[in-house]
């Protein structure tokens, strides 16, 4: 007699016997290692089979080739399914947490994703770059059910089954790495004799937490293939198991992260915290804080983040197998309003020739003037007419709706004639232009305006168009004397969040035309630029920034150089 050893399936160990009779008749020995108290599967390195009846030993070990060690079914699926397949998820039932390994011929990216028994995506995550081989993935589920996981990769698809007997993870798919590779040495045959019924011992030998173990012994007559689950009494260590807190006390630069590390894997858990990036899927080689040793609850907060970003965290704790991870989960840090509202340094207040005294408010480097201009002079001491009617060629300023006892809220409304004070356009930053603004002050020009827009937070490409842009109004806009909006950062929405953020303070002072119009809807400013034959028929018309009740935009304008309009001065 003859005995064959075939390695037909990956991560499992087969013996055939070949038997010289009229026809050859074959019996496969399949072998897999288990853990006796977690039934969770042991990679085999050797097998002893002893022939008790014909006196003789043989040794099973791997053939030289390079194996993946893939646990459970889906091996005849990868191969079919060209390398690309999924294993049976172990455990399986399961309470809250199982893993799967995936087997991909082809690197590149695996979308994952598990439906409950109606058909329901319950979690879907891609997978980039993953490597060629077997990887291994931890799956959390928050409910009892039925699952069916698939897998997904150039137009492949595999699916498991997964049975879940209890919940409290929050849903999940976490990536835990490689599946180990190992390499053996083929053994094709042997004249050692067999017959149908001998008494045969089978012994396996798997290397656990750095020792080589025997597994229990079975002895047994043998007269048919069969499949044999050899028992390790040792308990396979692991990496922990650790799940991410909800991020809390948000702020613009810091947060409170935690996790909770609810096993350490069988071995001391030496080190633990929570990793954060502003990409997917932190891991330990990013940005992380470590928070203690060993198993429980841990939380700390991290400081130096950035304002208005999205952050992405998870917890991890680390033995002497490895690194485990919990589940993703995201923030947004606040914007950072300390840094608005404040007077300009030095400069608390300026006086203009009238004796009036305005506040001022630093945005970024800009030292604006947190109230309208309300002189009826120029620094020079020559006076503006009030007009009562639209000019472009004499200089005018009008009370707002017509009622000098606006003034000390609203200031004063101007042609742009009488803001210029005869200089000339200019679209620079600075402007240049002092115009009707006090000695060492300047009319903002059309690009100072945008400069401002974008430290409040607009973007270059919103603060570079025309028309309503951006959604900072209620950011720039005081508590005061707007009609209320319940629109979403309007003007006129008290309750919107940041509001006045800036301390620009804009109240409605409405504008004068044929006549005044529009105190407590909206307001305009003028600036030092005008536009060109591009843009407008004429040079008759300057750039403005308008600001209205129901809306969340600033707009930007040009509109006839006769018309009315608030002003506001930047420091030079």
């Amino acid at each position: 007699m003859k005995m064959k050893i075939l390695s037909k399936i990956i991560g499992t160990l087969v013996l055939a016997f070949l038997l010289g009779t009229l026809q050859a008749q074959t019996v496969t020995l399949t072998f897999t290692g288990r853990d006796a108290t977690t039934n969770a599967y042991v990679q085999l390195s050797r097998i002893e089979i002893t022939d008790l009846t014909q006196s003789w030993t043989e040794t099973l070990t791997f053939p030289d080739t390079v194996a993946i060690l893939t646990v459970g079914a889906g091996i005849e699926e990868s191969v079919a399914n060209g390398g690309f397949g999924l294993s049976q998820n172990n455990p399986n039932p399961f309470t809250g947490t199982t893993d799967a390994n995936l087997t991909v011929a082809d690197a590149g990216t695996v979308t994952l994703e598990i439906a409950d028994g109606n058909g329901r995506i319950v979690e879907t995550q891609n997978f980039a770059s993953l490597p060629m081989g077997t990887n291994q993935f931890r799956v959390s589920l928050s409910a009892a059910g039925t699952y069916v996981m698939t897998a997904r990769q150039n137009g492949k698809s595999s699916s498991i089954k997964m049975v879940c007997n209890g919940g409290g993870n929050a849903n999940g798919i976490n990536y835990l790495g490689m599946v180990q590779t190992i390499t053996y040495v083929l053994k094709s045959t042997t004249t050692n004799p067999f017959n149908f019924g001998d008494m045969m011992e089978y012994v396996g030998y798997a290397t656990i937490n750095g020792t080589e173990v025997e597994s229990q012994r079975i002895t047994q007559a043998q007269g048919a293939s069969q499949t044999f689950v050899l028992q390790f009494d040792a308990v396979q260590h692991t990496i922990p198991t650790v799940a991410t807190n909800p991020v809390t006390n948000i702020g613009a630069t810091s947060a409170t992260v935690g996790g909770m590390a609810t096993s350490d894997g069988g071995e001391n858990v030496f080190d633990r915290g929570v990793c954060y990036s502003t990409t997917s899927l932190p891991t330990i080689s990013d940005n992380c804080i470590h928070i203690g040793q060993g198993t429980g609850s841990f939380s700390d907060t991290i400081n130096g983040l950035l304002e208005e970003t999205t952050y992405y965290v998870r917890a991890f704790a680390i033995n002497s197998i490895g690194v485990g991870y919990g589940s993703e989960v995201s923030f947004t840090t606040e914007t950072d309003t300390s840094q608005y509202g404040q007077p300009c340094p030095d400069v608390a207040t300026v006086t203009d020739i009238d004796g009036n005294v305005y506040n001022t408010v630093l945005i970024g480097t800009q030292c604006w003037m947190k109230e309208n201009l309300r002189t009826t002079r120029y620094a020079d001491s020559t006076s503006i007419s009030q007009g009562s009617s639209a000019s472009t060629t004499e200089g005018y300023w009008y009370y707002p709706d017509d009622s000098s006892s606006n003034e000390p809220t609203y200031g004063l409304l101007y042609n742009w004639k009488a803001v210029m004070h005869d200089e000339s356009s200019s679209s620079a930053n600075p402007s240049g232009v002092q115009g009707i603004c006090p000695i060492g002050w300047h009319v903002p020009s059309d690009s100072e305006w945008k400069q401002m827009e974008m430290e409040v937070g607009m973007s270059q490409s919103d603060a570079d168009n025309t028309g309503s842009r951006g959604d900072i109004a209620a950011k720039l806009s005081g508590n005061t004397g707007w009609r209320p909006s319940s629109t979403i950062n309007a003007a006129g929405n008290l309750s919107a969040p940041y509001r006045n953020l800036s301390g620009f303070s804009a109240l409605p002072a409405g504008i004068f035309q044929i006549s005044c119009s529009g105190i407590g809807h909206f307001t305009h400013f003028w600036s030092a630029t005008e536009t060109d034959t591009s843009i407008a028929w004429d040079n008759s018309n300057a750039w403005l920034r308008g600001l209205y009740y129901y809306s969340a935009g600033v707009d930007r304008f040009y509109d006839d150089k006769s018309e009315g309009h608030s002003v506001r001065c930047l420091k030079d």
